[in-house]
């Protein structure tokens, strides 16, 4: 799995969760080193924000449906200044093949992650709590 986010905090909570699953993770800061690492490694699904600087998202799904990619692509976003529900839904027209809004929730990111691999889920033994995985909003 490659986790592209340009805030750090998301990637390590991220890569921290799904490699509890015992995924293999890379992390990228931005589609072009995304990009760069794609066209070394193999993977099976990019978990993709769709705000980023340098080459964003959409970029980022664009330049893979021309390289006729197969690669299942998790868009994510909070909207920024937009709409984020517009932005996904943007993203899914470009190509993404599922959509999350941020902040992520463990439940829901786990479901779509693993729905995305084919993966059963697994009968869990501990409650999940439904908590956010990216940073809260700063008060103010």
């Amino acid at each position: 799995i490659l986790i592209v986010d340009d805030d750090p905090t998301v990637r390590a909570i991220a890569t921290e969760l799904l490699r509890a699953d015992d995924h293999a993770i890379v992390e990228a800061s931005d589609g072009g080193e995304a990009l760069a690492l794609l066209a070394r490694l193999p993977v099976d699904l990019v978990i993709l924000d769709m705000l980023m600087p340098n080459v964003d998202g959409l970029e980022t799904i664009l330049s893979l449906k021309r390289q006729d990619s197969k690669v299942k692509i998790l868009a994510i976003s909070s909207g920024g200044v937009l709409d984020p529900t517009s932005l996904l839904k943007i993203a899914m027209t470009f190509g993404a093949d599922a959509a999350l809004q941020k902040p992520l929730r463990v439940g829901a990111f786990r479901d779509a992650v693993n729905r995305m691999l084919h993966i059963e889920a697994r009968q869990q033994t501990e409650q999940i709590v439904d908590q956010p995985i990216s940073r809260p909003a700063a008060q103010g």
